[in-house]
């Protein structure tokens, strides 16, 4: 099971940095070993994907958890990742709990967790850790898809 390290930074005294996340093509976000690991999807993306797999002959499974929400079943390699260029064949149209990684996102809590999954995480840890960052700046792209995912779910 992959672990994680939770990011509750205060709004006082924030640490600022230079330090910007940038995506390494590591392919830890799209490898999958447990089922709980597996994304969570909202209803409109489910269709979006289904679409996108019938388009490149793919199959999907989802798991209904209710009020809305979908746990993407994937065993492995996500099935729109290309283990040959390391890129993700629906990048454009990727769920929003892929868009927010190496951000997680506690659906229960509301809590935002970073994966220590992620190459780029494991190599600024020591900087990550020391609390008060502000992440709305090291994860600029991140944080704004995690707050359109906000909103969705408020509207579900």
């Amino acid at each position: 099971m992959r672990s994680s390290l939770n990011l509750h930074a205060s709004n006082n005294n924030l640490l600022t940095t230079n330090l910007r996340f940038e995506c390494y093509r590591c392919s830890h976000c799209c490898y999958f070993t447990v089922i709980e690991e597996s994304p969570i999807v909202i209803e409109d993306e489910v269709i979006n994907l289904k679409s996108e797999a019938v388009r490149l002959g793919l199959e999907l499974k989802f798991v209904d958890l209710g009020n809305g929400l979908f746990r993407w079943v994937i065993e492995g390699y996500c099935p729109f990742y290309s283990t040959t260029s390391n890129l993700c064949s629906i990048h454009e149209k990727k769920p929003l709990s892929c868009r927010i990684y190496p951000l997680l996102l506690n659906m229960r809590t509301g809590d935002i967790h970073l994966s220590t999954a992620c190459d780029w995480v494991i190599q600024n840890l020591n900087t990550l850790s020391k609390g008060n960052l502000d992440v709305e700046e090291v994860f600029k792209n991140e944080v704004s898809w995690i707050k359109i995912l906000y909103k969705k779910l408020l509207s579900t």
